[in-house]
């Protein structure tokens, strides 16, 4: 089962929930990725190039030993390092590390946030990926994919319920 089906099997109670009571707030913590894989600030830049080659994401978080939350690199962090024609050897990615390229300045959300607000971060800082702590705690993280799956799920509820309303909201966001 690939990320994407474990997302939807995720989500399926909580348009169940939806169909049955609308107006329902949805918060993050029912669509966020929970427990995501974390990386040490020590993991090297090849560390990195293969850990995007073998997990189904692309925004590793960084923490501490304790857990705590210091950063995220994304796929685009990794790629500034290249530049347009050079592409470094081993013994070079092996020379940098995620400290040395993660983003610091983060936004992050609580899993009790109505989903709304953290679309809004979202488009409004133009990040695709927004880390959920709970306190100091890092609990998930709600990615861009996330928020794909929930419109893919709304827009079959939708039109499950209503064929012809599901086709007028279709054409209107097009």
């Amino acid at each position: 089962m690939d990320r994407l089906d474990r997302k939807r099997r995720q989500l399926e109670s909580l348009f169940d929930i939806v169909r049955q009571a609308s107006g329902q707030i949805v918060a993050v913590g029912e669509v966020m990725t929970a427990d995501p894989t974390c990386i040490s600030p020590h993991a090297t830049l090849l560390d990195l190039v293969k850990l995007f080659h073998t997990k189904e994401f692309r925004h590793p978080l960084v923490t501490d030993i304790d857990g705590q939350l210091m950063g995220v690199v994304s796929d685009r962090d990794v790629i500034r390092c290249f530049g347009p024609g050079h592409y470094p050897d081993e013994r070079v990615l092996e020379g940098v590390t995620a400290a040395d390229i993660m983003s610091t300045d983060l936004v992050t959300i609580s899993p009790e946030a109505p989903l709304a607000q953290a679309i809004e971060l979202l488009c409004g800082y133009g990040i695709n990926c927004l880390p959920v702590v709970d306190g100091r705690k890092l609990v998930g993280i709600l990615t861009s994919t996330d928020l794909y799956v929930v419109l893919e799920m709304l827009l079959q509820t939708l039109h499950q319920s209503s064929p012809a309303r599901a086709a007028q909201f279709t054409a209107a966001n097009h």
